[in-house]
């Protein structure tokens, strides 16, 4: 079966959650990292690079916005987010300030970390 270039999200992104243990804290690797696992990875679309405001007048603080089509996943804002440009392959790594579903698709605002 060929696979198909959708225009729409030509992108990749990975969405990435901590381990926490029963206090609420993060779990670190020996190396003192936080232990981080996939949890999400869609195609995506890359929207604006400018601070955003959402359909119902909500601020947003964020770096980037990613078009994605409709999922039911659940998104943290505390998730760490990976996205890949497909055309230059750099790889923007961020923590997401906020996602929201609708009829067409869903769309996450995240903040570039500066460390990816």
């Amino acid at each position: 079966m060929a696979s198909i270039d959708n225009p729409r999200f030509p992108h990749k992104v990975e969405i990435l959650r901590a381990e926490y243990d029963q206090h609420g804290s993060t779990i670190k690797d020996e190396n003192g990292d936080e232990i981080l696992n996939k949890v999400f990875e869609s195609e995506c679309g890359l929207r604006d690079l400018t601070r955003s405001v959402d359909p119902n007048a909500e601020v947003i603080d964020a770096d980037y916005k990613l078009a994605l089509p409709r999922t039911p996943f659940i998104f943290d804002k505390r998730d760490t987010l990976l996205f890949t440009h497909s055309y230059t392959g750099e790889v923007i790594k961020g923590i997401i300030s906020d996602a929201k579903t609708f009829n067409l698709g869903t769309n996450i605002w995240f903040k570039w970390n500066g460390n990816g």
